[in-house]
């Protein structure tokens, strides 16, 4: 699969070289055991600022089977190659196609031998509990679950998440290792720490000129593309900004990816199209495809999700 098709426009933009460097020929999931599987599971890992709090740690787990399950990979492409009126952002109004927003129909979340993490931050192993009561939302996406192990809104005190607050447990640049108890334990690396563009996970609330094309830049830390310059490694990121509407019944509005690393510009179309108000999100996300067998002998895609997250209110003037 080509860059640009498989995990979408993401790829092309947000996983760019620093030097500009062509990746047309750049295969997501190449040589990762998952490449090609249905979605089954996931860990979702993020080191958070959010709205001006002090850093944090979220993390959830789940695994599940179903009937039936797209076998891509997670973002969308945006229309016409790009080239359309919302340019690189795809809209996210009418509903994803795949991960991260959409609910998964029909699945059978599945109880694990065990949900263990450990690395920076973790003097033993951490049992990820699951949750009781249920965690419907998952960390950073609207997506719906029926169960997850850890997870928990923001501000939940009930939350797992509530006793991960400490930021040395999702130590940016950390690599860490999960075991759910099935095959060997899975490992990957939170993404490095950067200065998010306007000001994107502080407490000021963002203010967004109306009525034009919204540019800015950033410094992008270094990306990982292997020995051939052409790899997606375990330490590979994609960059990306969300816009949600907390509002209304389907928040995520568009998810928009870079021209290059450290360079975006959102269209006047997109900014047109936003509620006066809502959340914006800007983040490095690296994505591990792993294989684990899921009940039945059925083995499904596992995504390791790591984030290095930052969510601001935003508001158009």
């Amino acid at each position: 699969m080509s860059a640009r098709w498989s995990l979408g426009f993401v790829l092309l933009a947000a996983a760019s070289c620093s030097d500009s460097e062509d990746i047309s020929k750049f295969s997501y999931g190449a040589e990762q055991p998952g490449t090609g599987l249905p979605e089954g599971g996931e860990i979702r890992h993020e080191n958070v600022r959010i709205l001006g709090m002090p850093e944090q740690t979220w993390v959830m787990v789940y695994q599940y089977t179903a009937p039936s399950s797209e076998p891509t990979a997670p973002f969308p492409a945006p229309a016409e190659d790009g080239k359309g009126i919302y340019g690189g952002c795809v809209d996210e109004r009418n509903g994803s196609p795949t991960w991260p927003f959409t609910p998964i129909k029909n699945a059978k979340y599945l109880d694990l031998p065990k949900v263990a993490l450990s690395g920076p931050g973790i003097t033993t192993a951490l049992n990820i509990i699951k949750t009781n009561p249920i965690n419907t939302v998952g960390n950073s996406t609207f997506r719906k679950y029926d169960f997850t192990y850890g997870g928990g809104a923001p501000g939940d005190v009930k939350g797992f998440n509530a006793g991960m607050t400490t930021k040395e447990m999702s130590k940016p640049g950390g690599e860490y290792t999960l075991d759910i108890g099935k095959g060997a334990p899975m490992t990957y690396f939170i993404p490095e720490p950067y200065t998010t563009p306007l000001g994107i996970g502080g407490a000021a609330t963002v203010m967004i000129p109306a009525g034009q094309d919204l540019e800015y830049s950033w410094t992008a830390p270094a990306n990982d593309f292997g020995k051939s310059g052409s790899e997606h490694t375990k330490k590979t990121y994609f960059n990306f900004t969300l816009f949600a509407d907390p509002s209304s019944a389907n928040p995520p509005q568009f998810i928009c990816f870079p021209d290059v690393d450290g360079h975006q510009v959102i269209p006047k179309a997109v900014i047109d199209a936003l509620p006066a108000e809502g959340l914006i999100v800007n983040a490095n996300l690296s994505h591990y495809l792993e294989a684990r067998e899921t009940e039945n002998g059925e083995t499904r895609r596992f995504d390791l999700v790591s984030i290095y997250c930052n969510i601001s209110t935003y508001k158009k003037q």
